[in-house]
């Protein structure tokens, strides 16, 4: 086989990896309602052909059904979400229920997976943790930045920095969900006119990271185990690339632009939270002077983002050809 004709064939099984035919044309008996069939299921009450007195293999598919080692497989959706994972997500919000493992009950199990891969390997920190052992020492810097040149000498929010973190640490699935949702806003605007999924709703695009959510840290469990953060880095770019193309069917730069723009509309968002959580923060320890500079950053990052989200919009808006006049 050459290659040509094995990448053909990938590119089908990408496009289309079930073959949903039936298989069984003898008749069969229900033992749930009694009731005689012609097919996989029961179409009185559901029930899957075959089924009868409990054996061996009926303890195994039990246990292999609280991992998704079962019906519609946990591995196989994870290989998905790497081999094909725009497409894959594609067909589960427009209604392909069948395709995936439950997406949120996925996510639960990865995310307690990756608290044992944390453990095992010692990266209890390893979501923040930074080859100096200082988490998230550029986003302190940031904020160090901002305090000198916008809020003059008061002391940087190191501490409270450390401490929001280390709160957030401690849960990151729904870290990694929250961050990723950060997303779904700047989605909905960008590739509102793409030529696969358009007008996608905000409850698809929740899906959508809940998806991504799953690969993030599946990614970050990888790097716990091998320490190659550069290997993770261009892995996750690429899944990203990946992800937006076969989910939107834009070409290589349509993509690209859409999603570096979407990144950051996201890191907008998230510094428009950074800024108001810390401007609460100094509220309460009455610095009411320095906590207004972090509020006026708000609405600042707030006409940058609404910019972005306006100009990406009309850009990618089809245009209505002019019909020729005729005199």
């Amino acid at each position: 086989m050459d290659f040509k004709t094995a990448y053909r064939r990938f590119r089908q099984w990408q496009l289309d990896p079930f073959d949903n035919e039936f298989v069984s044309q003898d008749s069969n008996h229900c033992c749930n309602c009694g009731h005689d069939f012609v097919g996989n299921f029961c179409p009185y009450c559901s029930q899957k052909s075959g089924l009868g007195r409990i054996t061996w293999r009926s303890v195994w598919h039990s246990f292999a059904e609280v991992w998704g080692m079962h019906s519609r497989s946990l591995p196989f959706t994870l290989l998905q979400l790497f081999m094909r994972p725009g497409y894959v997500i594609s067909d589960y919000i427009n209604g392909k229920r069948q395709v995936s493992f439950p997406p949120i009950k996925m996510l639960v199990i990865i995310g307690v997976l990756g608290v044992a891969v944390d453990f095992l390997t010692g990266a209890i920190n390893g979501m923040f943790q930074t080859s100096s052992g200082e988490k998230m020492a550029y986003i302190t810097n940031v904020f160090a930045w901002l305090n000198v040149h916008i809020n003059g000498a008061f002391p940087p929010p190191s501490d409270y920095l450390s401490e929001v973190l280390d709160e957030l640490n401690k849960h990151p699935d729904m870290l990694s969900l929250i961050m990723l949702s950060f997303l779904i806003i700047p989605n909905y605007f960008i590739f509102r006119f793409a030529p696969r999924n358009p007008r996608h709703t905000i409850p698809q695009g929740f899906f959508v990271q809940v998806f991504s959510t799953v690969v993030f840290l599946i990614l970050n469990m990888l790097y716990d185990i091998t320490g190659l953060g550069w290997l993770v880095f261009l892995l996750g770019m690429v899944l990203v690339f990946l992800t937006y193309r076969q989910l939107f069917a834009y070409g290589v730069w349509g993509t690209l632009w859409r999603v570096l723009m979407a990144f950051v509309c996201a890191t907008t968002l998230w510094s428009i939270m950074l800024n108001t959580s810390y401007g609460v923060h100094l509220l309460r320890m009455q610095h009411t002077d320095v906590a207004r500079g972090y509020f006026l950053n708000a609405p600042i990052a707030l006409a940058f983002l609404v910019f972005i989200l306006f100009i990406s919009y009309i850009i990618s808006k089809p245009r209505k050809r002019k019909h020729a006049t005729s005199f």
